[in-house]
């Protein structure tokens, strides 16, 4: 089993499509705290009717996003070790959602974890993935998708 996570940054919205289409994700579960992006076709609305035209769900989890808190300490002291630390403090009950994923991901159904950073070892997505990685005694893979 593998759950898959993307970042839009640096993307076309063609692009990402293809992205999506090349690894069959029929899942994009946006970690997102706030699903609006000034970049076209990524905001929720238009991402959500886009990603339907391909025949890929869209599912919104903004409660396994960052706070405006978080992401403002991290753009003060770029200190992601902290940061992230918290984060997976502030996710640890967050078991509907981290369930919700990892059941879907469990019933064969191809999830990218969506946020807007390309490199997903600065992101909190990575930290959402390993967390449901952790709810799984039998490998469960993560992968980046990257172009």
């Amino acid at each position: 089993m593998e759950l898959y996570t993307i970042g839009y940054e640096g993307l076309s919205q063609d692009s990402f499509l293809a992205l999506l289409q090349r690894y069959e994700i029929s899942v994009v579960a946006d970690v997102r705290r706030m699903p609006l992006s000034r970049k076209k076709g990524f905001s929720k609305s238009s991402l959500f009717q886009s990603l339907s035209e391909q025949h890929i769900e869209y599912l919104n989890y903004r409660e396994l996003g960052t706070s405006k808190e978080m992401r403002c300490e991290l753009k003060e002291t770029g200190d992601y070790p902290t940061i992230f630390s918290e984060f997976k403090k502030s996710i640890a009950d967050k078991n509907e959602p981290l369930d919700d994923i990892y059941s879907m991901v469990c019933s064969g159904k191809k999830v990218a974890l969506l946020c807007y950073e390309r490199q997903p070892q600065i992101c909190h997505r990575k930290i959402v993935a390993e967390t449901i990685k952790e709810r799984d005694g039998n490998g469960l893979k993560i992968k980046h998708l990257t172009p």
